[in-house]
């Protein structure tokens, strides 16, 4: 086993003496690596080993990264724009450059972050940074920043640590690239006041401001931005006897904000209102070291409030918009705030451990969420509240350590003799709505159950240990539930409920369906609308719906295939109720009538177009149950006179319509409809019978000739032809004397 060690040892240094003799890199790199390292480590170069020596970080044949750890200070005068595929430089705060260090970076192939420790070389106006710096940190700067770093380049990250000579630019160029801005602001500095307008993409800005031992500092204003989501406000100050800055109220314009952080004494309060509200819901608030007049505060809905290590009384600020409270090292003695002073709907974290509370736990504590509640590790004592000791120690380990009145967290739960909640024993309801019912009571837990008798209904507590919900759906029908409360569910209690029973008030036909209106269907397609006809004939109906209900239409028939029309005759009375869950409603009385049938044969009738009277016949409504009183009838959308109307018959003038052709007919009687189409014709007339023209052969007048008189009726003729006739007549008549 030794032997074949001692081979693979061998084996491995035959490859790493290998490696670093046949170690290479990319043209113009190898000169500076070794310029680099000769400045560094005094001469030596570490020619074989170039890329296992610490600054130097290798890829194959080229330099991804620099991190120079030394301690002695020098300056570089490596030329660095060779290490084009650069993704890193790390110096420490011994290390400047000569000639600047921005002047001579490469075109960099990669995104890369510089961070310097410390820089005192004057950055020149017209630098051009190339387009994958896109992070720079300056741990210690005392140069200005000039326009270049915010015009040239894609930088997105810029910290910066400053000293005495370091200024920004009196404004900010437009600059879409940046996101993160961390600046120091010193005696006589000022800050950019169009950062809001000019820095269109930042989403987090730091100021750290030196106000210690200052007195000419001016605290920015803030534009609105459009992005900025993190506001960081750090003063160096712990002593009020620095400059302060009376508080900037135009950060309740940056509506963007999720992050607002103060650390340390710089703003003095205003004794009226500071208003919060105006920042976005759910923002993160924190102060650190140094917060007054916080009981002046109206902070946002569903803000989270930190608070760090403060000296300050808590017990009458106003928290009833917050949605977290988390207090670290606040150790001011004094009994837990009023539970009054909290909004338990909201709240969901109230982290109050270990900070030297005392007292007693309030009853109302009860009402928070089971696990929102951390208040370990403080001094409380006294008796607990029986909501906890209803379910025991064990379900509560951040009410751990205080020091209680006979309960920790192995203490068993107890039996809740203490619960209680009243519920009316039978509840009357609409089977067309969602019912909800709120009731009141003690010790209720914080967990529930429900059984019922019809599904969808729903048990909810709405403030633990007090308040329920019940949500009841549409139903029909008697229905029960029983609802279970506490720790394992061991308390319940049974609610009893009714739906109305329902009605029929009237009936319409559409098409070739009937629908019938009333109150109180089923609209849950657990209970079936049953309608019977005449005592013995069913038809399951459709199930109502809301919308129907809107719109008056009524239960019809579509769903169950069969319709009670196919009993029904036109005029005749019909009995009708409706079954919904064993409630059955009272019968009703109805005379049926179907829809307008036309027995007339309307592809056969022509109308003139120069219009006329005509008469139809058919079914148009029933004597005593249709309304004749309104009818409408139109052809072509032109309105017809009707004359007379019966059940059975229209007598009407129609139009004048210019054009034969087919039109549209439209009656409706009673309610009722009918559309067909009508044949127009072009009414046949005769030409005149033509005068004689006369003819003039001559000068010579011709006599008029005496009209014969005629004789209409049974008198003979007296014309020229009937003479004849009848001396033809008289000559038969002597012939047949003479013969006989």
């Amino acid at each position: 086993m030794n032997f074949i060690k001692c081979i693979s040892i061998i084996i491995f240094l035959i490859f790493f003496i290998k490696n670093i003799n046949s170690q290479s890199f990319k043209p113009n790199q190898k000169q500076q690596v070794n310029a680099l390292l000769s400045q560094l480590y005094q001469g030596n170069t570490y020619e074989t080993m170039q890329c296992l020596v610490g600054p130097i970080i290798c890829d194959g044949d080229t330099i991804v990264g620099i991190n120079i750890n030394y301690g002695i200070p020098i300056t570089l005068t490596v030329d660095f724009s060779v290490f084009e595929d650069l993704q890193f430089f790390i110096s420490p705060a011994t290390v400047s450059f000569s000639p600047n260090l921005f002047s001579r970076l490469p075109n960099l192939t990669h995104p890369a972050t510089f961070t310097l420790g410390r820089f005192n070389t004057p950055i020149p106006e017209d630098i051009v940074l190339p387009n994958n710096l896109i992070g720079v940190t300056f741990q210690s700067i005392g140069v200005p920043i000039p326009n270049a770093f915010f015009t040239t380049g894609a930088i997105n990250t810029l910290l910066i640590t400053s000293i005495p000579g370091f200024s920004l630019p009196q404004q900010f160029p437009e600059n879409n690239n940046l996101k993160e801005l961390m600046v120091y602001i010193r005696q006589n500095d000022t800050f950019p006041s169009n950062a809001g307008s000019a820095l269109k993409n930042l989403t987090s800005l730091t100021l750290n401001i030196i106000n210690q031992g200052a007195n000419n500092i001016t605290f920015p204003t803030f534009e609105p931005f459009t992005q900025l989501q993190t506001l960081n406000i750090n003063f160096q100050s712990f002593d009020p006897s620095n400059q302060l800055f009376d508080f900037e109220s135009s950060i309740n314009n940056i509506k963007t904000l999720t992050n607002l952080n103060f650390k340390n004494y710089g703003f003095r309060f205003p004794m009226e209102f500071v208003d919060l509200t105006n920042l976005s819901n759910d923002l993160s608030l924190t102060f650190t070291n140094y917060a007054e007049q916080l009981n002046k505060f109206e902070f946002p809905l569903h803000c989270s409030l930190t608070l760090n290590d403060l000296q300050i009384s808590i017990y009458d600020i106003d928290f009833r918009n917050l949605s977290s409270l988390i207090l670290n090292n606040v150790n001011y003695h004094e009994n837990l705030p009023p539970a009054s002073n909290f909004n338990f709907k909201l709240m969901n974290n109230l982290q109050l451990f270990a900070n030297s509370f005392n007292g007693t736990l309030p009853e109302e504590y009860c009402f928070f969420g089971k696990d929102v509640i951390n208040i370990g590790g403080n001094n409380l004592n006294g008796p607990v509240p029986d909501c906890f000791r209803c379910y025991g120690g064990a379900q509560f380990p951040k009410l751990f350590p205080n020091n209680f009145d006979n309960f920790n967290d192995s203490s068993p739960a107890e039996d809740c003799t203490s619960f209680s909640l009243a519920v009316p024993v039978h509840q009357l309801l609409k089977t067309n709505e969602t019912t909800v019912f709120e009731y009141t009571g003690s010790n209720i837990g914080w967990v529930c159950g429900i059984e019922s008798t019809q599904s969808g209904v729903q048990l909810e507590i709405t403030d633990p240990n007090k308040n329920i919900k019940i949500t009841v759906p549409p139903g029909a029908g008697n229905q029960t539930a029983k609802l279970n409360f506490g720790f394992d569910l061991s308390n319940s209690v049974t609610f009893s409920y009714e739906f109305l029973g329902p009605t029929i008030d009237s009936y319409y036909v559409q098409g070739s369906d009937i629908y019938f209106r009333g109150s109180y269907f089923s609209y849950n397609e657990d209970f079936t609308n049953i309608i019977i006809i005449n005592q013995n004939n069913t038809f399951i109906a459709d199930t109502q719906t809301i919308e129907q209900q809107n719109l008056n239409q009524g239960i019809g028939f579509s769903n169950s295939g069969e319709s009670p029309i196919s009993i029904l005759e036109n005029c005749q009375i019909f009995n009708v109720s409706i079954d919904v869950a064993s409630k059955q409603s009272p019968n009703v009385s109805f005379i049926y009538f179907g829809n307008i049938t036309m027995l007339s044969n309307i592809s056969s009738i022509q109308l003139n177009t120069t219009g006329g009277d005509f008469s139809l016949i058919g079914e148009f409504g029933c004597e005593g149950l249709t309304d004749f009183s309104n009818p409408i009838f139109k052809i072509n959308g032109i309105d017809v006179q009707i004359l007379k109307i019966t059940g059975n018959q229209i007598n009407f003038t129609y139009p004048i319509i210019e054009n034969a052709g087919t039109y549209e007919l439209y009656l409706e009687v009673g309610g009722f409809s009918y559309t067909t189409e009508v044949q127009y014709i072009i009414t046949p007339t005769f030409p005149p019978t033509p005068s004689p023209t006369p003819t003039q052969t001559s000068t010579t007048p011709t006599p008029t000739p005496t009209p014969t008189p005629t004789n209409n009726g049974d008198e003979l003729s007296t014309s020229s032809t009937l003479s004849i006739s009848l001396i033809y007549l008289f000559s038969i008549l002597l012939s047949f004397i003479f013969v006989f």
